[in-house]
């Protein structure tokens, strides 16, 4: 981890650094909210019922995580991919890749993930990952390439200028 730490620290400006911090503190609030609107049955299967009495949740674990891995999901993501279109369609595997990498680090450091473990049918990867989220990941992919990105990358690298 220190790796990790060290590498962010030397290969991220400081624009890039706020935009981690602020993006994992956002995906933290998503997730909280995400939480409370829906809720798990027995079988792993999650509806949206909204305010079902299922707490909010989220972990410190998943917001350091999110912290060092958000250049690679948007900045290397965008260098890859130049279409909006494209990321948008991609954004799910670009999510559960994430999820991969972010969960068996997870458990590879302290032996079990301790941010999400998915359940049901469609869980895979020991629990990291939840195929049925495939809409919601386009929808999170939607917002962000087409609303918070526009918005949030020039207002911080004029921050940072």
């Amino acid at each position: 981890m220190a790796v990790v730490t060290t590498l962010w620290l030397v290969f991220t400006s400081s624009a890039v650094k706020f935009q981690c911090l602020v993006g994992a503190g956002l995906f933290s609030c998503t997730e909280y909210t995400f939480y409370t609107m829906t809720v798990e049955d027995p079988d792993g299967t999650v509806r949206v019922k909204p305010f079902a009495g299922r707490p909010g949740h989220t972990t410190v674990h998943q917001y350091i995580m999110n912290v060092f891995y958000i250049p690679i999901l948007i900045h290397g993501y965008h260098t890859l991919i130049s279409s909006t279109f494209v990321r948008i369609l991609f954004f799910p595997i670009n999510i559960w890749i994430l999820e991969i990498i972010e969960g068996y680090t997870i458990i590879n450091l302290i032996g079990y993930n301790a941010a999400w473990v998915y359940r049901g049918y469609d869980a895979f990867f020991h629990g990291t990952i939840k195929l049925w989220y495939i809409h919601y990941w386009f929808l999170m992919g939607a917002a962000l390439e087409l609303v918070v990105l526009p918005t949030v990358l020039p207002l911080t690298y004029k921050m940072f200028a």
